[in-house]
């Protein structure tokens, strides 16, 4: 099939930085870049995109290691339209997160914390064709297979 004659090019760039201040308070941000594209377009709306967020914690029990935390996120994501379609969007993201820091280890001055948590997501998707209705919905996650790195 053509399908299979198709040149695959897939990038993705993360960066989350979280800093704590003023004892049990920490801020962070986020950027997110993800590119899949299909000899040189994207097939489908959320293979090229880009995030940028802001977060805040509470440490409960004052630091980044062995605590419970609170988090409070805000992230914009992009999602561009494909070659072909308008189909792109905006999504505005607000999260409440609760979780706990365990730590696991220390190697070379850094510090290896298992945090799982929960988080209940608030998102409104503005799509770039003017024809469809904004988009708002929930989520509730639970985070399982986080592992955090402090220093």
């Amino acid at each position: 099939s053509d399908d299979a004659d198709k040149k695959t090019e897939e990038t993705s760039f993360a960066l989350n930085y979280a800093m704590a201040f003023a004892g049990n308070f920490g801020a962070g941000l986020t950027y997110v870049s993800k590119s899949k594209k299909y000899d040189g377009d994207a097939a489908t709306v959320g293979e090229v995109s880009s995030t940028i967020g802001l977060s805040g914690y509470y440490n409960v029990h004052g630091g980044w290691d062995d605590s419970c935390f609170v988090g409070l996120h805000y992230n914009m994501v992009t999602n561009d339209d494909t070659a072909t379609t308008d189909t792109g969007n905006k999504m505005t993201k607000i999260g409440l997160e609760y979780g706990h820091r365990f730590k696991v280890g220390s190697l070379g001055g850094m510090t290896f914390n298992w945090a799982p948590s929960v988080a209940y997501w608030m998102n409104t998707t503005a799509y770039n064709d003017d024809s469809k209705d904004d988009l708002n919905d929930t989520a509730l996650i639970i985070n399982a297979a986080n592992v955090a790195m402090t220093f």
